[in-house]
């Protein structure tokens, strides 16, 4: 895992997300969303996010690739990791170099926009704070989730 602190990779990410799936984050309910043009899917979470379900869903990035991802979250430190590194649920550490606090976002959304997908584009996870929804895109990683419907206790929208 290493936190993104190329300013410019950093900001192509985020202008390719607003631009791909209209990503204009807002403290409107009424107003914010996304919107893909690739197969998705939207779940809500039935229960509190637990340690259990953070592994599951890495566990479904592992099976789909040896590759790292992009894990983002909106106005906070971005990342490029692996899953093969089994970062736990609520992992963070203190930079030094930075002196700041460094916190590696859930697969759940926990108050802020948190976005994983592959680095080449063609599926990830993007969570909604205020509506507690994730959105799954790309077929690899749709069927997936699909199976672990159950076990992770959420319900498809």
């Amino acid at each position: 895992m290493k936190v993104i602190v190329d300013e410019k990779l950093y900001d192509e990410i985020w202008n390719r997300i607003q631009k791909e799936y209209n990503f204009y984050p807002s403290v409107n309910k009424k107003n914010d969303s996304f919107e893909f043009n690739i197969e998705n899917i939207c779940y809500q979470l039935n229960s509190y996010w637990s340690a259990e379900q953070e592994k599951i869903v890495n566990d479904i990035f592992k099976e789909l690739s040896n590759d790292d991802l992009y894990a983002l979250d909106w106005q906070h430190d971005c990342f490029e990791y692996n899953p093969n590194e089994n970062i736990e649920l609520g992992y963070h550490y203190y930079d030094k170099d930075r002196e700041v606090e460094v916190y590696f976002p859930s697969y759940y959304p926990d108050g802020d926009y948190h976005m994983f997908l592959s680095k080449d584009w063609s599926y990830g996870m993007f969570g909604h704070p205020w509506r507690n929804e994730i959105y799954i895109f790309g077929k690899k990683i749709i069927n997936e989730f699909k199976n672990k419907e159950k076990e992770l206790n959420i319900t498809k929208l």
